[in-house]
């Protein structure tokens, strides 16, 4: 599987094909406590399935997305947490549900992990 890493944050943007698992590492941990986004991008993909994976971060809250085609739509899948408040919570001039939210670094470091080894993220942390 070939990939794409894209990342815009500190005012810098950029791309990398075919990183290493510790370059995208880096990125997230340069995101960390940060603005921004960081996307892990399947360049060679099959035409059904995952092909993107995606944080959006601001003031320590992190929004989990995962895109992939299915066979007759494209479908995003977030990370959910019933138990976090509802609130609504502005992440890079737009606002998303206090569910749809993680402050948990470590749970976006490992969400880029499985999905660079695997190309897919367990509907368990991503549904």
């Amino acid at each position: 599987m070939f990939l794409s890493l894209k990342w815009t944050f500190n005012n810098q943007g950029g791309k990398k094909k075919s990183p290493a698992w510790e370059q995208v590492e880096e990125y997230l941990i340069k995101l960390e406590g940060e603005a921004g986004t960081l996307t892990l991008v399947v360049l060679d993909g099959a035409d059904v399935g995952p092909d993107m994976l995606q944080v959006r971060a601001e003031n320590g809250n992190y929004m989990l997305t995962l895109g992939e085609e299915t066979d007759d739509d494209y479908r995003v899948r977030f990370y959910w947490d019933q138990s976090r408040p509802n609130d609504k919570l502005l992440i890079l001039g737009d606002y998303w549900s206090g569910q749809q939210l993680t402050k948990d670094f470590e749970l976006v470091v490992r969400v880029f992990k499985e999905f660079f080894d695997t190309g897919n993220v367990s509907g368990d942390i991503l549904n």
